[in-house]
């Protein structure tokens, strides 16, 4: 997991409150560089030693097809977290990451509150949120449910803002390195590290006073804490754990 970051310009350095690098050849395995790309915020890493860069983006590409589709009838997410057809739950997205399981929930309807704490990807994923909002791609009234905080949820029991839902996606340790692994995740894994607190979270969030905590995970994946849900939902690739409290 890396921790320093700096950036390449002294505006950039400033708003992001870190040091500024004089160029890109400062760049090695112990750091990470913020930089813009056509008005992007990206950050370079090094993977694998050589150079890469890790960038989110809602507004383009798969996730605003799937998005700019989205409805209770063709996703998983929304049985899962709830919907109905006059009601939408209020959703506390605990573990935000790249935020596009955030943006199918707004598109639905939910007002979502995202929480991240690791430093560059909550910045990264704000540039991301700051652009679609811009983009004329989106209905806006959708993208303005979504709040994103700088929060460690584990430190809350998140009582504070009237939670119908806790939505969980906690990573957890690869078993085994494998080539199938997306060099985007790799990235992401690279700088986020691992969610070794993941059964703290969900405890926590267990007793936060939701009516409903949903976890997914990978298919085959252990439950968190061990402890079993109330019904789980299954698609493709990965599953949703339910728990109704």
């Amino acid at each position: 997991m890396i921790s320093n970051f700096y950036a390449t310009t002294e505006s950039l350095a400033r708003t992001l409150s870190i040091d500024r690098v004089i160029a890109l050849y400062e760049l090695n395995s112990e750091n990470a560089i913020f930089d813009w790309q056509d008005d992007q915020l990206v950050l370079h890493c090094l993977l694998d030693n050589k150079t890469d860069i890790l960038k989110f983006d809602l507004a383009q590409g798969e996730v605003a097809i799937r998005a700019n589709k989205v409805s209770k009838s063709n996703e998983v997410i929304a049985k899962a977290i709830g919907c109905k057809s006059h009601y939408r739950p209020k959703v506390l997205d605990a573990t935000a990451g790249m935020g596009r399981d955030s943006l199918m929930m707004a598109m639905l309807g939910c007002d979502v509150i995202m929480q991240e704490r690791n430093f560059a990807i909550y910045h990264l994923l704000a540039n991301a949120l700051q652009r679609l909002k811009d983009s004329p791609n989106f209905n806006s009234s959708f993208i303005q449910n979504i709040v994103l905080q700088k929060q460690d949820s584990i430190s809350s029991l998140f009582t504070d803002e009237n939670i119908d839902v806790v939505y969980l996606d906690p990573m957890f340790p690869e078993r085994k390195k494998t080539a199938l692994v997306k060099k985007e995740m790799r990235l992401f894994k690279l700088i986020a590290g691992e969610d070794l607190d993941a059964d703290q979270l969900f405890l926590n969030a267990i007793k936060s006073g939701a009516k409903r905590v949903v976890v997914k995970r990978p298919k085959g994946a252990p439950l968190l804490a061990n402890k079993k849900p109330s019904h789980e939902i299954r698609a493709k690739k990965f599953r949703y754990d339910v728990y109704l409290t």
